[in-house]
């Protein structure tokens, strides 16, 4: 059974193993061995330490992960481009045990690994509370900054929850066959979630593969437009560029 939000005793273990094997070197006299296996023995705890320090590093970084959102970020001269395959961004393959680590994210003896702490709270508040205070506006928008030097800083803007993410620590690039699409694939999302994004994720892979690209935009999006016309500009494709506007 799988139980990663809770405290990491491994930890004791590890500082135990590190301690006796430390011991083992220096002062062998006190366990009462000699030299030779004494040296033995510390080995044997130093890798022990490290095994179960690499438990406990995986428990600490699952639970860091619950309350920090990633951020991907891609130039658009960085997207690959496949004749075969279409990338489609990072993620993985949702299995069972997904499922299950984030029905446990909703357990209410859990919440103090998942919901952000009094601190971030704290922070959150003050950043509105002291913006427009002359001396303390200038502690407000340090708080608000994103720097990894911030162990307060806020989640970033992209919407959704980091318990989506942090349930996977191993994130990879997503692909599928060309040959899959020659059926239909609907995208569903609330607003500011990344759908207009991954349009352009896709329409950018097509525009550069040299294919035929038909893009109809009900809701008139000037930066996917925009986007478009700069993608077939870097593509040396301007020629083929062509603007119908119905409105």
């Amino acid at each position: 059974m799988e139980a990663l939000l809770r405290p990491p005793v491994e930890l004791w273990s590890t500082a135990t193993a590190f301690a006796a094997g430390t011991l083992a070197w220096l002062a062998p006299w006190a366990l009462m061995m000699p030299p030779d296996i004494a040296a033995a023995t510390g080995l044997t705890f130093f890798g022990f330490g490290v095994w179960r320090g690499r438990q406990a590093w995986r428990v600490l970084r699952y639970q860091h992960h619950m309350k920090r959102l990633p951020e991907y970020r891609v130039r658009a001269g960085q997207i690959p481009v496949s004749r075969h395959k279409l990338f489609l961004g990072r993620g993985f393959r949702w299995t069972q045990q997904h499922t299950q680590r984030l029905r446990d994210t909703l357990k209410p003896e859990v919440q103090r690994y998942v919901q952000p702490g009094r601190l971030y709270q704290w922070a959150r508040q003050k950043e509105v509370a002291w913006e427009s205070i002359p001396v303390l506006s200038v502690l407000a928008k340090g708080l608000r900054s994103r720097s990894r030097w911030n162990p307060l800083a806020p989640l970033p803007a992209v919407g959704g929850k980091p318990a989506l993410h942090a349930v996977e620590p191993l994130e990879q690039s997503v692909w599928m066959d060309l040959g899959e699409r020659v059926g239909h694939t609907l995208v569903l999302g609330t607003t500011r979630v990344g759908k207009t994004r991954l349009a352009e994720l896709l329409i950018t892979q097509d525009i550069r593969r040299g294919d035929v690209v038909i893009v109809f935009d009900p809701k008139g999006d000037a930066d996917l437009l925009h986007r478009i016309y700069a993608e077939a500009k870097r593509a040396g494709r301007l020629d083929d560029f062509y603007l119908f506007h119905l409105g």
